[in-house]
């Protein structure tokens, strides 16, 4: 076999147009998000360089000697990032460098995520065409891959959920721990591991490598200064609801939302795992996926904060699984990306895209509710399908 056939085999033409593809959108996204182009987007990437210790002040080092609200590896590549600001002094010339230096850190993310995507795809025999209809084409894909640092996190699940199914644990684990090290939801993939494993020697390894990860990279930021590494956690715990339907029934800042939304998600992790015991499955990996996509859905229900970016985390599953259908994919993703397209105009967002009379919040409850309709879909397929064909039976019969 000569070298083309080899490249061939590694990177088909299939792939490598997805991957052009792929990069095209991304371009577009780092064009739109650009702070000297105007008008631009709002990002949050280039937010945080406005404050103290990052793009203003002394450049300081995150955790250590201020409060950083997201995990280890963003504050890691935020704190690299920024010191361009070292070398150009201009405050606005080092912010379009800041921002287009994490945008390249951001793009093996993206394509990476992509590619391991088209490899589960093939491995499990799934629909190809699915990466085009269901991932590039989605406006989460697009508008939300430079907004925010999400697209690192989902890279490490996917290559988790990639070398669990590949049967190779131990890289599995170490991906779900840099995972959790980037954003936390990554660590719903852990009870999928655990129910899966038969042994509590292979789970006790699951818990121990992941965990092990993270602790490896947070512990140096503990030792040196624990209060200010743990001020990272309870900043989210003071957070209020944030695009959740936990808006309609209590105050923003009410910390008993806290308490509704974990008792919910545990309630919907027990449900999607205890279901999935009584279905058949043809083979591991279609089991495996629908576990991982309902312990998902579980986090973006049963949450207080579920932002419009965090809906990359279901784009690849709506690739791996083909029963989901794509004007539903549609709906759902057009109504995420309208939150952030009416959250910055008043006239939209009635004044306030956080209070519960805000088409905002009604956009993002609504989305929520779809997901929890594709939770129950996944789980009572049979029951699903019936109850739908007499629903649309019902409203084509004639008025009475």
């Amino acid at each position: 076999m000569n070298n083309n056939e080899i490249a061939g085999k590694r990177f088909p033409r299939d792939l490598l147009e997805i991957v052009a593809a792929a990069t095209m959108i991304f371009i577009i996204g780092v064009w739109e998000h650009l702070p000297v182009v105007v008008p631009n987007h709002y990002t949050d990437i280039t937010s945080v360089f406005w404050r103290e210790g990052i793009g203003t002040g002394a450049h300081l080092i995150p955790y250590n000697q201020f409060m950083f609200e997201y995990p280890v590896l963003v504050g890691l590549l935020v704190y690299a990032a920024s010191s361009v600001r070292l070398i150009v002094p201009e405050f606005s010339i080092a912010m379009n460098y800041y921002t287009l230096l994490m945008d390249a850190a951001l793009y093996p993310f993206a394509i990476g995520t992509v590619i391991v995507s088209y490899k589960i795809v093939s491995l499990i025999g799934g629909q190809k065409t699915r990466l085009w209809k269901a991932f590039l084409i989605a406006p989460s894909f697009l508008m939300f891959t430079v907004y925010n640092w999400d697209i690192i996190a989902i890279f490490f699940a996917n290559l988790s959920l990639y070398y669990y199914l590949k049967k190779d644990k131990t890289k599995s684990a170490l991906s779900l721990g840099l995972g959790i090290s980037a954003k936390l939801y990554p660590c719903m993939l852990l009870p999928v591991y655990l129910l899966e494993e038969k042994t509590w020697k292979d789970r006790l390894k699951m818990i121990f490598l992941s965990c092990g990860v993270f602790l490896a990279l947070n512990s140096p930021f503990a030792i040196a200064n624990f209060g200010k590494w743990f001020e990272t956690w309870t900043y989210h715990a003071a957070w209020g609801i944030e695009d959740s339907w936990l808006i309609f029934f209590f105050n923003q800042m009410d910390t008993n939302a806290h308490y509704v939304g974990l008792v919910v998600l545990l309630y919907l992790v027990y449900r999607g795992l205890a279901g999935t015991l009584k279905k058949h499955y043809e083979t591991e990996s279609t089991r495996v996926i629908e576990r991982a996509f309902l312990m998902n859905i579980a986090w973006l229900f049963g949450n207080y904060v579920v932002t419009p970016q965090m809906a990359l985390m279901l784009l690849p599953f709506y690739v791996f699984i083909p029963t989901i259908s794509l004007p539903v994919v549609y709906t759902v993703e057009i109504m995420n990306a309208l939150i952030i397209a009416l959250w910055f105009t008043p006239e939209l967002n009635l004044g306030n895209p956080l209070i519960s009379t805000s088409p905002v919040q009604w956009l993002a409850a609504g989305r929520q509710l779809i997901w929890l309709g594709l939770f129950i879909q996944i789980l009572y397929p049979t029951q699903t399908t019936k109850l739908f064909d007499r629903l649309m039976k019902r409203l084509g019969e004639p008025a009475a």
